[in-house]
């Protein structure tokens, strides 16, 4: 077992006594597969980061995909996600395949290359990474989306509300949007808009 996983598995037990807010599991590239087992916590104090009712949990939710994508070719796939059925659009429920992908494409490298700085504006005030935050924000648009618009035809954005709480109040929101292809299950793209 690695260090980080090591971390993450005492910090989950040393949580595993607070009140639950939502599911904190850890999905993804290089995540502790022990996390998503783990009882959700509460929402700490100080700033922290919710989407739909889950609190981003910055160890439970450490991901690698960087490293999991070193000397890989775009097309292979890094990890796949729920994603949840929008009946107004017509789309049923399915995967959205996160794959390595290429700065100028889609996919991971893609995200990484032109929205590295717009995650780090959420991860900042809580002192996480903006990997992290974005694949949180990610897997949250998919499993439980604020809303779904379609985008072109066989394209639909995911959405959802990521909030900086502090003090019970809402400081700062950011609506994250999903990229997915349809006939493909790829995600395209994914960035963050601040809302207020």
């Amino acid at each position: 077992m690695t260090l980080r996983a090591l971390l993450a598995a005492a910090a989950v037990v040393a949580l595993a006594g607070c009140a639950s807010t939502g599911p904190v599991g850890g999905t993804g590239p290089s995540s502790s597969p022990d996390a998503a087992s783990q009882p959700p916590a509460a929402a700490p104090d100080g700033p922290h980061l919710t989407a739909e009712g889950v609190v981003f949990d910055p160890i439970a939710h450490d991901v690698e995909p960087d490293d999991d994508c070193e000397g890989l070719p775009g097309r292979d796939e890094l990890d796949a996600f729920d994603r949840a059925a929008w009946p107004a659009l017509d789309v049923a429920a399915g995967e959205a395949i996160m794959t390595c992908g290429n700065a100028d494409g889609a996919g991971w490298r893609h995200i990484a290359d032109g929205h590295t700085g717009d995650f780090g504006e959420l991860a900042e005030p809580v002192g996480a990474e903006w990997e992290d935050v974005a694949w949180f924000a990610i897997d949250r648009a998919l499993e439980q989306p604020t809303r779904v618009e379609e985008y072109r035809d066989d394209i639909v954005n995911y959405d959802v509300l990521v909030e900086l709480v502090d003090d019970d109040q809402t400081q700062r929101a950011w609506m994250v949007t999903v990229g997915v292809g349809l006939s493909s299950g790829h995600i395209i793209t994914a960035f963050p808009d601040e809302q207020r």
